[in-house]
């Protein structure tokens, strides 16, 4: 049986909802073995207290997902928890420059991430899977970092909503990744519209730092949902996934949710996702 961690964004309103220790309770309840934060979110806890309440539900964390310019100084608080790996959710790029710029970044916060033992990742969308020449814009970025101090979390929904072969990718670099998102899609959508640094951000908040709905974030959150489905039930091969995470050594299996999927609440879902993976994997 796999052990299977839960990408803490998957619970969408719930997670917004209700504080930090609600949500690894109802998280380990549901039968996952551990977490991984969301937005350099730690529901306002010290990391003894989150370090205690991982503990007392018996959840494991390995990985956070925070911004580039998050990662140094949250160092000492992911050292803390025990965490191994500060992932950078997402960042804009649009061409090469961009992308050996982000190449930088990532290299100069791995070398500041080692002096903690924790080693700095890149998470992909889609956008990635756009190409230069015969290379996908995530290759240039892999082949441009250090393997010693920055690792890569392949988001297989993403990866194979793009286009991608999603256990190709991971064997042709099998010493890069550390870690999978398991996120289920129905259809290849193709890559994003890659977007510069330079670009506004579609993210945009309140004044209590809360996201604002615009009506592209409504059209895009209603196209996520559109191919969304339960585990097991669209198109990607999970047991081929988990077979080749298994022969170049990934361990680190993460649940993400975009969506909910055929009327059924958000933690319904997630509660199905695990439950097919401890039962087919």
């Amino acid at each position: 049986m796999e052990t299977i961690y839960l990408q803490l964004y998957s619970l969408g309103q719930y997670g917004q909802e209700h504080p930090m220790p609600e949500c690894l309770k109802v998280v380990a309840d549901m039968g996952y073995d551990g977490v991984e934060f969301a937005g350099n979110n730690y529901g306002g806890l010290s990391a003894d207290d989150l370090k205690a309440e991982l503990a007392k539900n018996h959840l494991g964390c390995r990985s956070v997902h925070l911004s580039m310019n998050e990662i140094v100084p949250t160092l000492p608080y992911l050292k803390g928890i025990g965490c191994q790996y500060a992932i950078v959710a997402m960042h804009a790029f649009s061409n090469e420059e961009e992308i050996l710029d982000c190449a930088r970044q990532l290299n100069e916060a791995g070398k500041e991430a080692a002096k903690y033992g924790i080693k700095v990742g890149y998470h992909n969308h889609t956008q990635e899977f756009n190409k230069i020449g015969d290379k996908y814009f995530l290759e240039i970025l892999i082949e441009n970092t250090d393997p010693e101090n920055v690792v890569f979390e392949l988001d297989c929904g993403w990866a194979t909503a793009a286009g991608a072969d999603a256990s190709a990718f991971l064997r042709k670099y099998a010493d890069r990744f550390v870690a999978i998102h398991v996120k289920e899609n129905s259809k290849v959508i193709g890559p994003d519209k890659p977007r510069s640094p330079k670009d506004p951000s579609p993210f945009k908040l309140d004044e209590n730092g809360k996201p604002i709905i615009t009506e592209e974030m409504r059209k895009m959150f209603a196209e996520r949902a559109s191919w969304n489905c339960g585990t097991g039930q669209g198109i990607i091969d999970w047991k081929k996934v988990f077979a080749t995470c298994h022969e170049i050594g990934i361990d680190l299996f993460v649940v993400e949710r975009e969506a909910e999927y055929g009327g059924l609440d958000r933690l319904t879902c997630l509660q199905n996702d695990v439950n097919w993976l401890k039962t087919n994997l």
